[in-house]
């Protein structure tokens, strides 16, 4: 009689390596639960699961962030963002995760065309944030906005609390896998930047539950046209397809953005 492997034998092994272990559980849970139907072997599944959770995440980090040092650096800096030096810091985070440096070159476009005729921005939802909340200070946001920030990384969200703190600003940043849960709040713009083909890997019915769930007036959904290897491959033309028919079937309003690095749209939802 054949077996599936353990599902919690797969997370406890897949969080044990140094490149998962700040990963939320529940994200590892549900793609171990997924790959272990299909593997004979424990090892067979750990390293499927290894390998999804690097398509929907890992890739994104040449090295491992080292939270530490950014923290230090974080306390010497004053506590106005618009400071030259926050700024550098800022931009130099951003750096580090493949996801904002493509963006560096088109940030103060990039915003200020999606967010022109939408001010005062005074609450934001950033859904698999990544580094993005430190490029508030290009964002305009009103000065009491609250800012709610999500990402699967524990570590990743307790700097970005850091970061709010010292700033003194009116941002929150918790865990949250999207794959199986929803942030509830409501909002006057959500951000969900990058991310749908990511957790299209892993599950390709995410899309439409998820921009279903959320509840904001606007949401901003972009797309890369290009892979992180720089290679273009036919993105835009697929992704541009695949999402307008989405759209289309559910019958919202929207805005359409092309960007040198990146394709975003502009939905307007009622909530």
């Amino acid at each position: 009689m054949s077996t599936t492997p353990d599902v919690e034998a797969i997370v406890q092994e897949v969080l044990a390596k140094k490149k998962y272990r700040a990963l939320d559980i529940d994200l590892v849970t549900f793609i171990a639960s997924t790959e272990a139907k299909k593997r004979a072997t424990l090892k067979e599944a750990v390293k499927a699961t290894t390998n999804k959770l690097h398509q929907v995440a890992g890739a994104y980090f040449k090295e491992q962030p080292d939270y530490a040092s950014y923290l230090q650096d974080l306390e010497l800096l004053p506590d106005n963002f618009s400071h030259d030096q926050s700024r550098q810091f800022c931009l130099k985070l951003m750096q580090e995760h493949a996801s904002t440096r493509e963006r560096l070159p088109i940030l103060p476009e990039f915003y200020a065309t999606l967010f022109a005729d939408m001010q005062p921005i005074t609450s934001l939802l950033d859904l698999a944030c990544g580094f993005n909340p430190l490029a508030i200070h290009w964002m305009t946001l009103d000065k009491e906005a609250r800012y709610y920030a999500s990402d699967i990384f524990e570590d990743m969200s307790s700097f970005l609390n850091s970061f709010f703190d010292h700033f003194r600003l009116n941002g929150k940043a918790s865990v949250c896998n999207l794959l199986t849960h929803i942030p509830q709040e409501k909002v006057q713009v959500a951000l969900l930047l990058k991310t749908l083909p990511c957790l299209e890997q892993a599950d390709k019915e995410s899309a439409r539950r998820i921009l279903n769930g959320i509840h904001a007036q606007y949401v901003i959904v972009s797309f890369p046209v290009r892979s992180i290897s720089g290679k273009e491959k036919g993105m835009l033309a697929h992704y541009s397809s695949q999402f307008e028919s989405l759209l289309g079937d559910l019958g919202w309003h929207y805005r359409k953005f092309l960007f040198e690095s990146e394709l975003a749209y502009r939905i307007e939802k009622d909530i």
